[in-house]
């Protein structure tokens, strides 16, 4: 019982705007989760459309990430991150419910484009109104915690898709129209939350337009971040690859290494970030996910030389490997971004630091497919290398970028606090 309650507690913030922020969460990740998991049978049997149109069209929307991050980010910033995020789970609500009126691929094109569009943009924008809500040393724990509701969130979702697709017709339709709802649940709950509880207005000379894309030390933090954050693609995309066409391991194997991986994910995210709240124990956790990462790699190369059950127990170790590098580098990147960000530009920077995810999922399974599947075990070896590269890199050039942004910071006048309340 006493380790039931530890997880729950792990899982579920303690009440107050915590605990509001991941019922938010929960039901942004039940909604994507329920369309995204079934999207490709949607457009290919509802739509009428052809896999390799419904592919295309998802490389575009990953692409309008590069401009929606930054964008995104920086509006939260002027606009307010409460009224930008309605905003942005408004108009995904409202493209989710025009997918039934998708009939031809010129339609979808221009509708999944501006979906992904808004979808990149939830990101920071989300992180902005965590930060504006939650105080600093708090931050990392939060994000730990609402990743974990998303996560399970988003497997709930899947799971009821899985049902919808079981039942087939009417049920498949209704897809589109559930997620919509579930986003404007979301919207209702955010209402509820006060604007932020303390805004900081930027002390005079000191705001910059694209101050956070001019912050050299800042960008080439968010460089080296992305070969960090290839786990997501290796185990959304590579890793089955490998196990299916160059290991003997049942096929059956690759959904429930997946589950295995975001089992581990909701267990152990929020301890697994400990250490993250300051920019240096952020650098460090990054530094050790590379570590991870790279062993995960030599991991997966050996289980092409073994038997049915070898290669499955290898995969398996392999994953828990991989999940390592992805908790800590989840956690690196919140402590970094939040750390690093000045309080009135928290969503421009933190749009920012999103590139390196947007740039790892856009390149990332390409080229890491192409690697593995072409060089075999030298192509593993080469992603250790990069991994580790990255991981070594980054823990000096944090400390600089912490000098830079103390230095920017010193004599600055105090930065102005506005108290609000209720959901005003």
């Amino acid at each position: 019982m006493p380790s039931l309650q530890r997880v729950a507690a792990a899982v579920v913030p303690r009440p107050g705007r915590e605990r509001l922020l991941s019922w938010v969460n929960l039901a942004y990740a039940v909604g994507r989760g329920v369309f995204l998991s079934g999207s490709v049978v949607y457009f290919t049997t509802v739509s009428g459309l052809s896999p390799t149109q419904v592919g295309l069209g998802t490389s575009a929307a990953a692409l309008s990430g590069f401009a929606a991050s930054f964008l995104c980010g920086a509006a939260a910033d002027r606009l307010g991150a409460r009224r930008m995020l309605v905003a942005l789970f408004a108009l995904q609500a409202a493209g989710f419910a025009l997918y039934p009126a998708v009939r031809s691929a010129g339609l979808f094109y221009v509708l999944i484009v501006a979906v992904g569009f808004v979808e990149y943009g939830v990101g920071p924008t989300f992180g902005a109104f965590v930060g504006s809500l939650i105080e600093p040393a708090e931050r990392v724990q939060t994000r730990a915690m609402l990743r974990t509701m998303f996560n399970i969130g988003f497997s709930a979702g899947s799971g009821i898709t899985a049902l919808a697709l079981a039942g087939g017709g009417a049920l498949v339709r209704a897809l589109p129209w559930l997620s919509a709802a579930l986003l404007l649940g979301a919207v209702l709950l955010i209402l509820r939350l006060p604007r932020t509880i303390a805004t900081a207005a930027p002390a005079a000379g000191t705001a910059r337009r694209f101050g956070a894309l001019r912050d050299v030390r800042f960008v080439a933090l968010t460089a080296l971040s992305a070969p960090l954050a290839l786990h997501a693609s290796v185990m959304l995309v590579v890793l089955p690859l490998w196990a299916v066409s160059r290991t003997d391991a049942p096929h059956a194997l690759v959904p429930l290494l997946l589950v295995a991986n975001t089992v581990v994910v909701v267990l152990f995210q929020v301890s697994a970030s400990k250490g993250a709240e300051t920019v240096r124990g952020a650098a460090r956790l990054a530094r050790r996910s590379g570590a991870w990462l790279a062993a995960a790699c030599a991991v997966a190369a050996t289980a092409a030389y073994g038997d049915a059950l070898t290669a499955s127990v290898v995969l398996g170790v392999a994953v828990l490997l991989f999940t390592m590098a992805e908790l800590q580098q989840s956690a690196s990147g919140w402590g970094l971004s939040h750390g690093l960000a000045p309080d009135h530009a928290q969503g421009e920077y933190l749009g920012t630091f999103q590139l390196h995810m947007v740039a790892q999922g856009v390149l990332g399974p390409g080229i890491v497919s192409a690697a593995a599947l072409s060089w075999g075990a030298w192509g593993w070896a080469a992603l250790a290398v990069a991994v580790l590269a990255a991981g070594l890199l980054i823990v000096p050039l944090a400390a600089a970028a912490e000098r830079g942004t103390a230095g920017a910071g010193a004599g600055a006048p105090a930065p102005a606090v506005k108290q609000l309340s209720g959901s005003s």
